[in-house]
């Protein structure tokens, strides 16, 4: 997705890492000959530079996270952003013998559910979602509808617990795995079920109650 790859290289430049056309360059070269592990070391043993190989690697990805999440394009340039500063600062925290993929994607998604739950930010119903959100094409009325239809799933989803939000999140949004949405979580594969089977029938409880509500 052009839009995400845009987003990686300006981000490059917005970390600490470089900015000029030789260096990110040098950075695309990086991603596709050194691990992620191999970039994190030389990161932690102080080479600030490498870190926009990383932001080049995943910047579409984190973005199309965050834009997803919260349907707003200057919003998820800000929590990507937020993300890949607040993975930064953490390195020292990432297990090299995970992947680091997953690792960030939760940072993402964190970062990009606090700024939902503060904002009220509008959100894409999650058994609706486009695969590319720039694709949507629609009248004023449909918009108007849809956008009602969002704000009902939004607020539906303040409600749930962080967890099933960042389950629902990772695995009908961003279309993870169920062992990928496990390893960006960090918890084990069984309550990564159990918490997407509870978190869609609150949801649905959530929902059926609010139309009924609408239409009394």
């Amino acid at each position: 997705m052009e839009r995400g790859r845009e987003y990686a290289k300006q981000r490059a430049g917005r970390a600490g890492s470089p900015t000029r056309p030789d260096l990110l360059a040098g950075a695309a070269e990086a991603s596709l000959t050194d691990t992620d592990q191999d970039v994190v070391k030389a990161c932690l043993a102080g080479d600030a530079d490498a870190y926009a190989a990383l932001v080049e690697r995943y910047g579409g990805r984190v973005f199309n996270i965050a834009l997803r999440i919260t349907a707003d394009t200057d919003a998820a340039k800000d929590c990507a952003q937020e993300a890949f500063i607040r993975a930064y600062r953490a390195l020292h925290q990432y297990d090299p013998a995970l992947p680091f993929g997953p690792w960030l994607y939760r940072i993402t998604t964190n970062a990009s559910l606090n700024h939902v739950q503060r904002w009220h930010a509008h959100q894409t119903p999650v058994d609706e979602l486009p695969e590319d959100p720039e694709e949507i094409a629609e009248g004023p009325e449909a918009t108007a509808v849809r956008r009602e239809e969002v704000a009902e799933v939004v607020a539906a989803m303040e409600e749930l617990p962080p967890a099933y939000r960042a389950a629902l999140t990772l695995r009908h949004m961003q279309q993870l795995s169920y062992q990928e949405v496990a390893d960006a979580l960090g918890i084990p594969l069984g309550t990564v079920k159990t918490h997407l089977h509870r978190a869609r029938a609150a949801l649905k409880v959530r929902l059926a109650a609010r139309l009924r509500g609408r239409s009394a």
